[in-house]
């Protein structure tokens, strides 16, 4: 969930000019009723809204009903709408983007990560180079202790 503000079991938090919304394991009438709200209240400072629901494990059917009924009469467009997670599915309506986002998504570095264990060349390079540089530091410290 989100750290940002709750609201009826939703985490809320603004980010780049959009809006996310989390929605805890039960999607009821007042977490729908909610999202609509946030949807009227926000429609003219938000440029997306994007509706988590990877951890709702269960929907009511009239929540639903609600919410699918509410959106087309929203001011939002509905292409500025997403759901995140497989439930998105069953609460979108047509022009609703639904983004699939995999549980462990496979790391794909660029060797610009801090620490970086993975192997990648860059990373490689970085921390072959900060070793050279040690080395080269510690023989100058050596040289200079031999040769007072």
């Amino acid at each position: 969930m989100y750290p940002s503000s709750s609201h009826n079991a939703l985490a809320i938090r603004e980010s780049a000019n959009n809006l996310h919304i989390a929605v805890a394991e039960t999607f009821a009438m007042p977490q729908a009723r909610a999202i609509v709200d946030l949807l009227r209240s926000r429609h003219a400072r938000c440029n997306r809204f994007f509706i988590d629901v990877r951890q709702v494990t269960r929907l009511e059917d009239d929540a639903v009903s609600a919410l699918r009924d509410a959106l087309p009469a929203s001011p939002v467009g509905m292409q500025r709408i997403a759901f995140k997670g497989s439930q998105g599915f069953h609460l979108a309506v047509n022009g609703n983007r639904v983004l699939i986002v995999p549980e462990h998504a496979k790391h794909t570095c660029t060797g610009n990560c801090p620490n970086c264990t993975c192997g990648h060349k860059k990373a490689r390079a970085r921390s072959r180079n900060m070793a050279r540089a040690a080395a080269v530091e510690n023989r100058g410290d050596i040289s200079t202790t031999t040769a007072r």
